[in-house]
């Protein structure tokens, strides 16, 4: 995507008419944050063996998303903070972010007959450990701050979560990652006012394991393991498997399982309902 594009999408402020206007019935506009690590700020259709697709572009009917991200050292919103029609990329705030889930999420909800209109908040950074995303954080604060205004004319709905494959890279930060999950899911629904916040966790990535070493492979295992226990053990939470989806390298998913893992974000949503 070119620069200038992310510029335009990043400071202009669009009309939001027909397809993209906001609801006037708070319960007809439903939130989602996006919470992360490059996954989920979307790692497709940057490479040449991985391309964008006609259309990607196009800002899909229904689907907002809401500016203002920022990054790692402040809180500070890069861009203004209001609601644009939603296309790829969906994070502005990094060169790195293409292709994502978010949109295909969207994309699969829309199907429900309830559902008049989607909202997405992106909030992931790549390359971010739980700590750069918990409590007390920039992205943090600035994440709780936008999802608060965007409850002034939707209802939050939940929350796609995609993160776990910086904290893989030592056994302090593995062993240590369920339970700064477990106490950043109960803190965000306090800071939001909102107890039953669905939380929806993703699974890391089952490829590139035969490129990594032993020592390797099994701390992955320890934090995937504790993504799906954390889930498990939450009623208003549920985990998504990666079974079956490719990658363009030993951790980022293309284009083409990033839509997959969208629609089982989404029926993994429904199945909460």
């Amino acid at each position: 995507m070119s620069g200038l594009r992310r510029f335009l999408r990043r400071w202009l402020r669009p009309p939001l008419r027909g397809a993209w206007s906001i609801p006037g019935d708070r319960r007809e506009f439903r939130v989602f944050l996006l919470m992360g690590q490059s996954n989920m700020a979307g790692f497709g259709s940057i490479r040449s063996n991985d391309p964008w697709q006609p259309g990607d572009f196009t800002p899909v009917p229904r689907v907002l998303v809401l500016g203002g991200q920022c990054g790692v050292k402040s809180s500070r919103p890069r861009g203004w903070t209001h609601w644009r029609p939603a296309a790829h990329p969906l994070h502005l705030n990094q060169a790195s972010a293409g292709f994502g889930l978010g949109l295909p999420f969207a994309t699969r909800l829309l199907q429900d007959p309830g559902t008049a209109t989607i909202g997405l908040i992106p909030c992931a950074w790549g390359g971010a450990g739980i700590d750069s995303l918990g409590p007390g954080s920039p992205l943090y604060q600035n994440a709780t701050r936008r999802a608060r205004l965007a409850a002034n004319t939707g209802t939050l709905a939940g929350v796609l979560w995609h993160q776990g494959e910086t904290d893989a890279a030592t056994g302090t930060l593995a062993l240590a990652h369920a339970g700064k999950l477990t106490h950043f899911i109960q803190q965000l629904r306090r800071d939001l006012a909102h107890p039953d916040l669905p939380f929806l966790i993703g699974d890391l990535a089952n490829f590139g394991d035969d490129r990594r070493d032993a020592a390797a492979v099994e701390l992955r295992a320890l934090v995937r393991n504790g993504l799906r226990q954390v889930a498990a053990g939450d009623p208003r939470a549920a985990f998504v498997e990666s079974e079956g989806l490719a990658g363009v390298d030993g951790v980022h998913f293309n284009r083409e399982s990033l839509v997959r893992f969208g629609e089982r974000y989404a029926e993994a949503y429904f199945g909460l309902h």
